[in-house]
């Protein structure tokens, strides 16, 4: 009986993060072998030629394959929101009697060289609580209840093989329903035991030590303990190059942020713990590395951020881990608002180089709307009121000829500082960084919470170290307004790329939307006031 297999490799395998931000975990390589390879040459050691692989995350890295071993790939283009049940969707076609496998399986003996007549799911016996898919089974075997997660019991893991009558049952299901509301979310395991009662499929039994999972980092790097040495990681490589270390001295890692402009670990490395901050995949469209380099190290050196250790042009950098950081709240905690408000003049003070990018907070927010607006629709019409507004203050801010043009970090808000129970302040997070009007870091504070009047004038003040004269206020809360406009185009951009918008996405909208007409209001009685001189 000829036999055919799909193997499932579009999915991202959050959990090895970082690793997985530089290729799939069906290409890592375990004990001298990478993991999808190591499959098909068992599938092909066992006569199965015909070899189909469902890519998604990555896909590219694994464009090879089809030269190298005359496979097919299939391309799931949404496994970013979809279960694994769509990437057998859409290789439905090929389902006959086939081997349905994952690309991270890792079979210690070769599982298809068993020939079997029926249609099964590998399982074996877990002891204590555990994740995978338990099941029942009758004495003779069938499968008779799938629940997820389980305890001392069978439990779902490796490889299944699914006859040609199985395929043809399960695909007529399949098609009928993969449009139903979240049916493409399940893993086709859920989706089988929605049919249970009509698909027969046999338990087949294996040790836990034939067929491997792993379902962590530290799970693999206890079955192959030379795992980080022999990775080919970039980041590995980084972190040894600049902290003098070996790679298997990398230890307890931990992913700290993704999803936004970048992801972050912190790691453990010769009893001391750093955070390597890897570029995101959106990152390109909002960051200028250059400036950033440049205003970080400026940082660094002037020691309002002493966590950097070294940044790269390319967007990867390595940081001391600052430990100990308390909660704040600049409205309640006035002292260390000052503080932060004295590092932003003391950024402002420093001496800057011609070439940075200048940061024009309106040019950069029409970027950020335009983009979104390709996928989103028209929102440059959707939010016209709103825009034509922010227009007119952006035109009077050119001209008004208040406030210095300085280096700026253009995103000073409270989550980009870190206190210490030893009353320690970085300004950390420095994407954003290049020429601004010193107005845009106040206002960045201002903008992206519910800040009255009275508030506002506040802070301008502890910068200003004085009260601000009206014309002056009026630029820095115009600045609030253009801020605010900034963030919320920033949000509605991230939206776009089906990244996290933000929690200061609908404050900064209201910030912006608040303040705008009394911008204009103050602008008109500034205009009048000018007239009559």
């Amino acid at each position: 009986m000829e036999k055919n297999a799909i193997i499932l490799a579009a999915g991202k395998s959050s959990r090895f993060a970082p690793f997985t931000y530089e290729k799939p975990k069906g290409l890592f390589v375990v004990r001298g072998e990478r993991l999808i390879e190591r499959q098909i040459k068992q599938l092909k050691e066992a006569g199965v030629n015909e070899i189909y692989i469902v890519v998604g995350f990555m896909k590219e890295r694994y464009f090879y394959l089809e030269d190298k071993y005359d496979v097919c790939l299939i391309s799931n283009n949404k496994f970013e929101n979809k279960g694994n049940l769509y990437s057998l969707f859409v290789a439905r076609k090929h389902m006959k009697n086939t081997y349905i496998c994952c690309a991270d399986h890792y079979f210690v003996e070769n599982p298809f060289l068993a020939e079997k007549d029926y249609s099964y799911r590998a399982c074996v016996w877990k002891k204590g609580c555990f994740n995978e898919f338990a099941i029942k089974k009758s004495d003779c075997e069938v499968i008779t209840e799938v629940s997820i997660g389980g305890k001392n019991s069978f439990a779902m893991v490796g490889h299944a093989y699914f006859t040609e009558k199985f395929s043809k049952m399960f695909c007529e299901f399949l098609e009928n329903e993969i449009n139903e509301f979240r049916v493409a979310d399940l893993f086709w395991e859920e989706f089988y035991a929605k049919h249970i009662s009509e698909l027969t499929l046999y338990a087949c039994e294996f040790s836990d030590e034939d067929i491997l999972e792993f379902e962590s980092l530290d799970d693999l790097r206890r079955f192959d303990s030379e795992f980080l040495n022999n990775i080919d990681s970039s980041i590995v490589n980084n972190i040894c190059k600049y902290l003098g270390g070996k790679a298997n001295e990398i230890d307890n890692i931990e992913v700290i942020q993704k999803g936004l402009t970048n992801v972050s670990f912190k790691f453990e490395m010769n009893d001391k713990t750093y955070v390597y901050r890897h570029p995101g995949n959106t990152s390109g469209n909002l960051v200028d590395r250059e400036a950033e380099c440049y205003a970080q190290n400026k940082a660094k050196e002037i020691g309002i951020d002493k966590s950097i250790i070294y940044i790269d042009k390319s967007g990867w950098k390595i940081s001391k881990f600052i430990d100990k950081t308390i909660d704040f709240d600049f409205k309640r905690d006035k002292a260390i608002l000052q503080n932060a408000i004295d590092y932003i003049r003391k950024l402002h003070s420093v001496e800057c180089d011609a070439n940075i990018k200048m940061f024009d907070t309106f040019v950069e927010a029409e970027k950020l709307m335009g983009i979104a607006s390709k996928s989103k629709g028209d929102l440059f019409d959707e939010f016209s009121d709103l825009y034509e507004k922010v227009k007119i203050i952006n035109g009077y801010l050119k001209t008004d000829n208040i406030g210095n043009m300085v280096l700026s970090h253009n995103d000073t808000y409270e989550p980009n500082y870190l206190f210490t129970e030893d009353n320690k302040l970085y300004l950390i997070d420095w994407e954003y960084a290049g020429i601004n009007d010193e107005a845009a870091d106040i206002a960045c504070i201002c903008c992206r919470d519910d800040y009255t009047e009275e508030e506002i004038k506040s802070v301008v003040a502890m910068y200003l170290q004085r009260k601000p004269d009206f014309k002056e206020y009026c630029h820095y809360l115009a600045y609030v307004v253009l801020t605010g406009w900034y963030w919320f185009c920033w949000g509605l951009y991230k939206g776009s790329v089906n990244d996290d918008d933000g929690f200061f996405f609908l404050p900064a909208y209201r910030s912006c939307k608040k303040y705008s007409p009394i911008v204009l209001k103050y602008i008109k009685e500034l205009n009048e006031e000018k007239r009559k001189k």
